[in-house]
């Protein structure tokens, strides 16, 4: 018989990561009945997710697949294509989730009618590397009450449980697989055709954060592509000159507030200069992408 959901996972030279949420999604608490499957979709060309796929042992089954093109939105149509399930569950390589995570979405399906929920991820950290970048401060997701509307700028796959039907005919945009934005982007068409989402608070997952993004550095390039990828959309959304027009003006006059702001700034701290340095990397980025120029990364 058809499984009822189909957990998905694209996956990158994570082994570790991956074998810690394979260890979680081996002890989630499984409803009486209810018919669990597991895609992980390796976009390693070398095959990197082998050895963690070979040991994993759980109670449903695994369904493992290859896709060679260096992309995470055509890692995650290839789960798409694959998967049986009434329902998708998305979840990432450097996350774990609670025991009760698909029991909570699987209870809430079905005494709720929309189309799918978003749950909350709360960052850990693997190491502490720069003390003062304080996790609740500066890599904090959207948060929201248990049973919200969920509406643009908290969709992500990091945490997600939707119905299969709404990917019909919608697909991640390869385009924005190396820029970042793809999986916001889906989400945020599928509400703009009706799709209603929630809020549900109490299906949590975990994301470990690495050294080599506890830092400065990896914060201002994040913002730089947030702010980047935002406009890119708008561009697409209203067209590049109505875009430029609107946003280029506000854009340079935020910047220019950073740059006044940062030597008072500094005055509160390095956090709060820093917090002020990542509005403006956001600011820069919006400019990146308003004056056409491009930007990518593996995301």
């Amino acid at each position: 018989m058809a499984p009822d959901v189909s957990i998905c996972v694209a996956t990158c030279r994570r082994p570790d990561g991956l074998t810690r949420l394979l260890t979680s999604l081996a002890a989630m608490r499984i409803p009486d009945g209810l018919r669990v499957e597991l895609l992980v979709v390796d976009n390693d060309p070398e095959g990197s997710a082998g050895a963690a796929l070979e040991d994993f042992d759980a109670p449903f089954v695994l369904r493992r697949f290859s896709e060679p093109r260096r992309n995470i939105a055509h890692a995650r149509n290839r789960a798409i294509s694959e998967a049986r399930g009434r329902w998708l569950a998305f979840v990432d390589d450097d996350e774990v989730v609670d025991a009760g995570w698909l029991e909570v979405y699987w209870s809430r399906a079905a005494a709720v009618t929309c189309d799918g929920f978003f749950g909350p991820v709360q960052r850990r950290l693997e190491r502490v590397v720069t003390p003062w970048l304080e996790v609740e401060r500066f890599f904090a997701g959207p948060g929201l009450e248990d049973g919200a509307r969920v509406r643009p700028g908290a969709f992500a796959t990091g945490n997600a449980f939707v119905r299969a039907e709404l990917f019909a005919d919608r697909r991640f945009d390869p385009h924005l697989g190396l820029r970042g934005g793809s999986d916001s982007e889906l989400f945020a068409r599928m509400w703009r055709a009706g799709a209603e989402f929630i809020w549900c608070d109490t299906a949590r997952v975990q994301e470990w954060i690495p050294p080599a993004r506890h830092c400065l550095r990896w914060l201002t390039r994040r913002a730089f592509r947030g702010g980047f990828v935002a406009t890119l959309l708008e561009r697409r959304r209203v067209g590049p000159w109505t875009a430029a027009r609107r946003g280029i003006p506000r854009a340079l006059a935020a910047l220019s507030v950073v740059v006044v702001g940062l030597p008072v700034a500094a005055f509160g701290g390095r956090a709060a200069a820093a917090r002020l340095w990542l509005r403006g990397a956001t600011q820069v980025g919006h400019l990146w992408a308003f004056f056409g120029l491009d930007f990518q990364e593996y995301a």
